[in-house]
């Protein structure tokens, strides 16, 4: 063998070790994320959430948000852990189950009430609107300190409370800074999106997600198991009617409408309930706006008129624009609201608690739009008079 020869021999077998240790690499990357999939195992499924997913693993969970506000496309991890800290994982990391978590929204508590967990609520954002006469007591005798109103949080209490989870919530990317700062001072915040979903039972599933930073999935499964099933029974009570009354919500503001979009949880509850919603050809999962004058004349003959803000008598809407009177949901006093549970200080227990409880929300509708269908006493909706 020349000298030329034992180079090319070499350099031939040199790139073929480079190959096969290549080949070797990418193989155990492949087995380590197969086995990783392999692990997963889906023992708490998630139905009817968009906005969330988990997947479980030996000694540990990943949530994963998937939209934290409307527009957001960066999904989020969360990596839950019982007891050893998972290697080579990108996320945030929480050691499970937490004891202690402030909330910055009234929706949270309640899932925690449900799940028999209120007393591991340090802190909250709203207590003077709270309804729950459970965490009343605790804020009452200072168990639960408020942190904060009205998107201004007190980071200095937060700090010295130090829980180990604080839930929030994002609106848009200037949430983003909120989130950052809290981060900053060494708290960790768990983002939850429960008001993106656009099925009640979406919403009402958020439990599971609560539920995972407690290791009380088993508990939550079974709420929600029962939540799903009522739910699904009065949709088959409600179609077989044959009349769908009309109706539509909300009151003019600044010459404005806000009414839920064709895709929203709101419309869809009206569907179960066995209504006809007059934008439900609409495809906004939000609000959007038509002017008062447009509402005046598309919603003059609606059967039924829902949702009208914080008024308790018709008089009150009337005195607010006289247009209104002409309405014919009106002339027949066909106009209930959702504050019957609200409190002195205007919390409204139907924002608080009505997002775990869907299925009393649509008997509520049910029973309005259609009286002789069930037996039911109206829970979260009043008739105005």
């Amino acid at each position: 063998m020349t000298t030329s020869d034992f180079k090319l021999w070499c350099r031939y077998v040199f790139t073929f070790s480079c190959l096969i240790l290549f080949l070797n690499a990418c193989e155990e990357a492949k087995k380590e994320t197969k086995g990783l999939d392999e692990k997963s195992i889906q023992k708490h499924v998630v139905s009817y959430a968009k906005g969330f997913s988990i997947a479980y693993f030996d000694g540990f969970k990943i949530i994963t948000i998937h939209s934290a506000w409307k527009g957001e496309k960066n999904p989020i991890n969360y990596v839950l852990y019982e007891n050893e800290k998972p290697l080579n994982m990108d996320g945030i990391f929480i050691k499970t189950p937490i004891k202690s978590i402030a909330c910055l929204s009234l929706t949270h508590i309640a899932f925690l009430e449900k799940l028999g967990l209120q007393n591991s609520i340090v802190g909250l954002s709203g207590c003077n609107y709270v309804s729950s006469p459970a965490i009343k007591e605790r804020i009452k005798n200072q168990f639960i300190k408020e942190v904060g109103q009205h998107e201004v949080v007190n980071y200095e209490l937060l700090v010295n409370m130090n829980p180990e989870v604080i839930m929030a919530y994002g609106i848009d990317q200037t949430s983003a800074t909120k989130i950052n700062k809290l981060k900053t001072l060494g708290l960790t915040t768990v983002l939850n999106a429960e008001y993106m979903e656009t099925h009640p039972l979406g919403q009402a599933e958020w439990i599971k997600f609560i539920a995972a930073f407690y290791n009380e999935e088993i508990k939550a499964d079974s709420i929600f198991d029962y939540v799903e099933k009522e739910y699904l029974q009065l949709v088959e009570i409600a179609a077989k009617t044959t009349n769908k009354p009309t109706v539509f919500t909300g009151m003019p503001w600044s010459g404005a409408w806000y009414v839920p979009g064709g895709l929203s949880f709101q419309a869809k509850l009206f569907k179960d309930a066995g209504a006809t919603y007059l934008w439900a050809d609409n495809q906004e999962e939000r609000s959007f706006i038509k002017s008062k004058e447009v509402i005046l004349d598309e919603a003059l003959d609606a059967d039924f008129w829902l949702n009208v803000n914080a008024y308790h008598s018709i008089k009150e809407i009337v005195e607010t624009d006289a247009l209104l009177k002409n309405f014919k949901a009106l002339k027949e006093q066909q106009i209930y609201n959702n504050n019957l549970r609200e409190n002195a200080a205007a919390g409204n227990d139907y924002w608080e608690s009505g997002v775990v409880h869907p299925h009393i929300v649509l008997k509520d509708l049910i029973k309005i739009f259609h009286p002789t269908l069930i037996e039911h006493e109206l829970y979260y909706y009043k008739k105005l008079e």
